[in-house]
């Protein structure tokens, strides 16, 4: 596990740098994280100014599960890469893994997953919240609505 603390940095540079560091490349031959999850999205859901204790996102990226806290400290977990979160592996009609994007966000209500189509859908709630504290509250009232 490597841990990269508060900086300067927006919160998915920090979390495309801590992936970097964690398995020992550069940060420029990582796939674009936009590939997995909003940039944006992640950037305004953490935003520095609302805080979220206990609130969690953990979202793969480049073969390693990133975990985003709510104080916006970053976590990869390398040895977890392939158990992580088996339940939530989406898959097809006949059980078989899918190659769809999957992202889990946790907070003191309960444990959600998303796969793509509702990544676009939580992309467009926090794009139309006035701040993160309103994002944060639509993300959350998405989730237990579907």
């Amino acid at each position: 596990m490597q841990t990269m603390a508060h900086s300067n940095a927006s919160l998915s540079t920090r979390v495309v740098f801590t992936v970097a560091e964690a398995i020992d490349t550069d940060p420029v031959d990582l796939p674009s994280l936009e590939k997995t999850i909003s940039s944006e999205a992640l950037n305004n859901l953490f935003h520095e100014d609302t805080s979220l204790p206990g609130a969690y996102l953990v979202f793969p990226y480049s073969d390693v599960w990133v975990m985003v806290h709510g104080d916006r400290t970053v976590d990869v977990f390398m040895e977890y890469a392939a158990t992580t979160a088996v339940d939530d592996v989406p898959t097809d009609s006949e059980g078989q893994p899918t190659d769809d994007q999957m992202v889990v966000l946790s907070a003191e209500n309960g444990r959600h997953a998303f796969t793509d189509d509702e990544l676009k859908t939580l992309h467009e709630i926090v794009e139309e919240a006035d701040d993160a504290t309103e994002a944060w509250e639509d993300t959350i009232n998405y989730a237990e609505q579907r």
